[in-house]
């Protein structure tokens, strides 16, 4: 870390996610050290990691926040990228300095503001203020062309490494890679209670991707989960000719999730949510004359919300998991589902 002497000591900072390092973090000289020291943006020039996450002091433009925070650098170059993360907001406010004058402008995510027409006609209008920041820092003829950029992390992020990408031979372009945590979750479920007899289970697979720098919390989703039903022994109806359903077979695709969880502690709980898609493979008896002749599959598929709650218990580098899932019938939840109301209660493992 850089103190506003300029001197530079080294030593160890504990970890946390942007939004929490924004505002102060702990430093010791050494790992055996009992004692401590919390830093504040105000102390500080800046502070940074080995692996090249680096924090500077910035000075805060909003009313509600005055002072200064600390924001962490995704670019270097003739321009400089900050964000500054917080627990509260999904887009985070940006800092930006043009090393060649010297000058930082501090962007906000735009609010909408009610305005009414000459008409009388009223409408909501995003404030425009970041475009003119981010049009005033950037001082070159090339980049003039006024085009528009919308406010958010990655097209800013984008529009700021072209433009510093035409002056690398002065001002050399470096990026910043945040740090991602991919974890691989196995579950495997029954019923609590089988109300339609036969046999059934699940197995879902998963992989979890976390970017701890931006929450410790939330994470992505994306897996399958396969559902079985069956049930061959099960009294046939009584009627002439038809079918009687004796089997389901789902295959659950889900692209997109997310989850909820407990950052620290032994036992930690956890939610997820995830949209997908299923198909059904369906057998059937085939009844002619009231006798079974044989049986039939068919095909069909659907929208599916996968939905579980549960616990993780700490392994150390890995997990054990527990978990609820529910089906409901009627309702594409977790595949689609055989007709019956159920809880399932899964094991698996993480790792």
């Amino acid at each position: 870390m850089v103190d506003l002497k300029s001197d530079t000591l080294r030593g160890f900072i504990k970890e946390g996610s942007d939004a929490r390092l924004a505002k102060s973090f702990t430093f010791k000289t050494s790992l055996k050290a009992s004692a401590f020291k919390v830093y504040t943006p105000e102390e500080l020039v800046g502070f940074g990691f080995e692996n090249g996450r680096n924090f500077k002091t910035q000075k805060s433009d909003l009313i509600n926040y005055p002072g200064f925070v600390f924001a962490k650098r995704l670019i270097k170059g003739k321009t400089d990228l900050y964000v500054w993360r917080k627990k509260s907001q999904a887009k985070p406010d940006m800092f930006i300095t043009n090393n060649e004058i010297d000058k930082t402008v501090h962007l906000i995510n735009p609010s909408k503001k009610n305005v009414t027409s000459e008409d009388g006609k009223k409408f909501s209008r995003k404030d425009r203020k970041y475009l003119g920041l981010l049009y005033s820092i950037k001082t070159e003829q090339q980049d003039q062309n006024r085009k528009e950029v919308r406010y958010s992390e990655k097209k800013i992020y984008e529009d700021l490494l072209n433009y510093n990408l035409q002056f690398s031979e002065d001002y050399p372009v470096s990026e910043y890679e945040e740090k991602q945590v991919n974890r691989y979750e196995i579950v495997v479920g029954m019923p609590m209670e089988n109300s339609v007899g036969g046999t059934q289970f699940r197995v879902s697979i998963y992989r979890d991707k976390q970017r701890t720098e931006r929450s410790t919390n939330w994470s992505y989703i994306r897996g399958v989960s396969f559902r079985h039903w069956g049930n061959e022994d099960r009294e046939l109806p009584d009627f002439k000719n038809g079918t009687s359903n004796y089997r389901w077979q789902t295959l659950s695709l889900i692209p997109i999730g997310v989850k909820y969880q407990k950052a620290k502690g032994i036992v930690r709980p956890y939610a997820y949510a995830g949209l997908g898609i299923g198909v059904l493979l369906m057998t059937n008896y085939v009844i002619e004359k009231y006798e079974n002749t044989g049986s039939e599959k068919s095909f069909s598929y659907g929208p599916t919300a996968n939905l579980g709650v549960g616990l993780k218990i700490n392994l150390g580098n890995s997990y054990l998991l527990t978990e609820i899932t529910p089906t409901i019938d009627g309702i594409f939840f977790n595949g689609i589902t055989p007709p019956m109301d159920a809880l399932f209660l899964n094991l698996g493992y993480s790792f």
